[in-house]
């Protein structure tokens, strides 16, 4: 029994283990059509310490987030937006949010998003909406009030076992109750 117990002691980490954001690359899409005025941007960032994307600047997302000041930053599992000015609100139409894709490598998969804000007015939880490497955020009829506004995604996942991985606890596992039978 205490052959299992190491084994299991040693083995079930490695299985568990979930990666973060921070050195990965993650891209970042915000979507807006309002009739005739179409974005469709994307911004592929290197996380890593400090703001990821800040406008007005260079990145294409600026082309959409027009207001005063407005950066991403990105955390090891969270995202956070924050607004500097006077205030401002996103039009209220079907098509006006941010995307953020490729969270995350294969092995880890979201499993939940917790929002928190100020300053931040109509954006609630049912605003946000993930998949296994995605997180969305349908942003129309928002307002943002000065001189300073922000939200966090908090972003809970969970480790997929490698195959390889958990083949080898099986068959592990399996050694020890045959030894242990004898």
């Amino acid at each position: 029994m205490k052959k299992l117990a190491l084994a299991l002691a040693f083995l079930l980490p490695a299985l568990a283990s979930a990666a973060g954001l921070t050195g990965t690359t993650v891209d970042v899409r915000y979507d807006f059509e309002n009739g005739a005025q179409v974005f469709h941007t994307l911004d592929s960032v290197l996380v890593g310490a400090g703001t990821e994307l800040s406008c007005p600047g260079a990145a294409q997302i600026c082309q959409a987030l027009t207001a005063p000041t407005q950066s991403l930053d990105f955390g090891n599992s969270s995202i956070r937006y924050d607004y500097s000015g006077t205030g401002s609100s996103f039009n209220s139409i079907p098509v006006n949010g941010f995307t953020f894709q490729s969270l995350f490598d294969a092995g880890t998969v979201i499993t939940g998003v917790t929002l928190t804000g100020s300053g931040v007015t109509g954006l609630d939880a049912s605003r946000v909406s993930f998949s296994a490497h995605t997180v969305q955020v349908y942003m129309g009829g928002v307002s943002v009030s000065g001189p300073q506004a922000s939200f966090q995604l908090d972003i809970q996942t969970a480790p997929v076992p490698e195959p390889a991985s958990a083949a080898l606890l099986l068959g592990g596992l399996a050694l020890l109750a045959v030894g242990r039978r004898r």
